[in-house]
């Protein structure tokens, strides 16, 4: 095993070094923000303007970008162009423009006028989209209208946004929009997907979808405390702050109190929700926040000394690898000094889907072509569910850190549920339509009990969910052994071993098994009890089983007091017998119960 996974991770490391981790010359990130009526109900408060503005904040200088705002129309309310101040005022005041006045949702138009001018593609730019929209393909009043533009987005739309190397990252602020249209986007272009639970979770998956697509350098907040090293030029600190929390302030090392009030250098950002606090030319040294502590606060850093990873995707199955690599590289060159590379340290913590920590050691690569290299291979073990990768390095002098998130999941839907009778399960099975077309599903479940029998089970399609009831009636457990096949929405034949999922059996008697007479402890007259004959089905005399039922109770009342009498008199009988029987020789006298 352990020869098969060096193999393995010499040929990964190989890959690795052609390039994949590349370094883009900039961003160019393209917004688009829904704005029809429906926005009323799940954004009253209008929170996607604190969201976008914040967004604006945080897009590097030096990056290019637009704001489109889509309904029946599609506006461009912010001018795409070069992120410099002047171009975050505009941003600003094209956020206050988000409304939710549209009569319809044209998604597929708003990808178009939003993409314009990247019909060819680029490999110097990192192209992103930013989609957040609350509905579904809604064009016109006629639903066929809809369904053929619904078509496009996800052949015409997709082919063209892959052409041109554009990732999208899409939000549903909405139960009711087409997750499966929205994370196709994703998949298909090596985006990611996020669903908002409320508006009020906009600013934290606005700032996820803008990680995914800018890949930041980040310092790492140690409890109050950060150290910025001298090759930092700039450095924006995001802290999430409720209503009514205390006010964000920030102590330099050596220098004055920084705050709203008393800013100095820095510029700050102060909208609902949140602080964004940006500082040129930050003083070398460890610095102090005194401030609310939340778990998604952020400092990010513009820098030459840069940490990059690997590209890694945003969602794979339990059945795939996955590796993480990291690079320290200083103005855009790999850092390949042993004398540095040997004060340095590279850590990666994994925190798996129930949110445990996992240390995790990234190895350096030992061929000479990709030295300077450190990753780790997870080879298939991931289970269903949200990962989380944290990259740092550390040093005496500085720190580097960086966040990817992975959503692992089989492209179908087992859901085993237990019935309210034990040792009874429901099994259903379903494709995930952004993965394969639900019509092409064709399962295969073998049913392994404790006694080690093996069978098929026979599963009943509805409405393209295939399910089952399983009766565990054996004590112990039993497993379900899943493959499915399938087409791609591409029309590729796939197939999936999901593996083993367990379930716990109960021992139940089986409905024909003869169960056993109770032991009569009382000898009695078998023939003097009368029986009942059962009355045709739907037929009950309660006057004849009331009279029956009374002479029964009756006789069994007269044969237990007889049996008494008769016990009682027989006992008397035989103490009385017991005591003729003794002679005077037998019978104890005074002396003999002396010594």
């Amino acid at each position: 095993m352990k020869l098969r996974f060096s193999i393995v991770f010499l040929l990964l490391m190989s890959v690795i070094g052609q390039n994949v981790i590349a370094d883009s010359n900039y961003n160019d990130i393209r917004v688009v923000i829904d704005v029809s009526g429906s926005m009323k109900q799940t954004d009253p408060l209008n929170l996607r303007i604190p969201a976008m503005k914040m967004l604006n904040g945080l897009v590097p200088d030096g990056s290019y970008a637009g704001v489109w705002n889509f309904g029946r129309h599609v506006n461009m309310t912010v001018k795409w162009g070069k992120v410099d101040t002047a171009w975050r005022n505009q941003a600003d005041l094209g956020a206050a423009k988000i409304h939710s006045n549209g009569l319809f949702t044209d998604i597929e138009s708003a990808l178009a006028r939003s993409t314009l001018g990247w019909e060819n593609p680029d490999t110097k730019v990192q192209r992103s989209i930013i989609l957040l929209t609350d509905g579904q393909v809604d064009i016109s009043k006629d639903s066929a209208k809809n369904k053929v533009s619904r078509i496009s987005i996800l052949t015409d739309s997709i082919q063209a946004l892959k052409k041109s190397g554009v990732k999208v990252h899409a939000i549903a602020l909405s139960k009711d929009a087409d997750e499966t249209l929205l994370k196709n986007l994703a998949l298909e272009t090596g985006g990611s997907f996020e669903i908002a639970e409320s508006a009020q979770a906009l600013q934290k998956i606005f700032l996820k979808l803008f990680e995914r697509a800018t890949s930041p350098d980040m310092i790492e907040l140690k409890g109050n405390k950060f150290t910025i090293d001298k090759s930092v030029k700039e450095m924006t600190l995001l802290i999430f702050r409720p209503k009514d929390s205390k006010a964000t302030q920030l102590y330099p090392p050596g220098e004055a109190t920084i705050s709203s009030s008393l800013k100095g250098e820095s510029s700050w950002r102060i909208e609902e929700g949140y602080d964004l606090i940006t500082i040129k030319k930050p003083k070398v040294g460890v610095w102090t926040i005194d401030a609310y502590n939340d778990p998604d606060n952020r400092l990010m850093v513009v820098t030459d000394l840069t940490l990059k990873l690997s590209d890694v995707p945003a969602y794979i199955t339990p059945s795939q690898t996955l590796s993480i690599a990291a690079e320290i590289h200083n103005k855009g060159k790999k850092i390949t000094k042993s004398s540095f590379l040997d004060l340095v340290k590279f850590d990666l913590n994994h925190i798996d889907e129930n949110d445990n920590d996992n240390p995790v050691e990234l190895a350096h690569s030992e061929e000479i072509i990709n030295k300077g290299r450190y990753a780790h291979l997870f080879d298939g073990s991931l289970s269903e569910g949200r990962h989380s990768f944290i990259v740092s390095i550390d040093s005496q002098t500085f720190n580097r850190n960086k966040r990817v998130d992975v959503e692992v999941q089989w492209p179908v839907k087992v859901t085993i549920k237990p019935k309210s009778v034990p040792g009874i399960y429901h099994i259903s099975i379903q494709a995930r339509e952004e993965y394969l077309k639900p019509d092409s599903l064709q399962p295969n479940v073998q049913i392994k009990a404790p006694d080690g029998l093996q069978l098929e089970l026979e599963l009943n399609n509805t409405a393209n969910i295939w399910e089952a009831e399983l009766n565990a009636n054996q004590a112990g457990l039993y497993q379900a052994l899943i493959q499915v096949s399938g087409l791609s929405i591409n029309g590729e034949k796939q197939q999936y071993d999901l593996g083993m999922f367990s379930m716990v059996g109960v021992y139940r008697a089986p409905d024909n098994e003869v169960k056993p007479v109770p032991e009569l402890t009382t000898v009695t007259d078998l023939d003097s009890i009368q029986t009942v004959t059962p009355l045709p089905e739907g037929k009950t005399n309660w006057k004849k089983i009331i009279i029956i039922v009374g002479v029964s109770n009756l006789t069994l009342i007269l044969i237990a007091g007889s049996l008494f009498f008769i016990l009682r008199r027989r006992s008397n009988k035989v103490d009385f017998s017991l005591d003729e029987e003794l002679s005077d020789e037998t019978k104890p006298t005074e002396e003999s119960f002396n010594v």
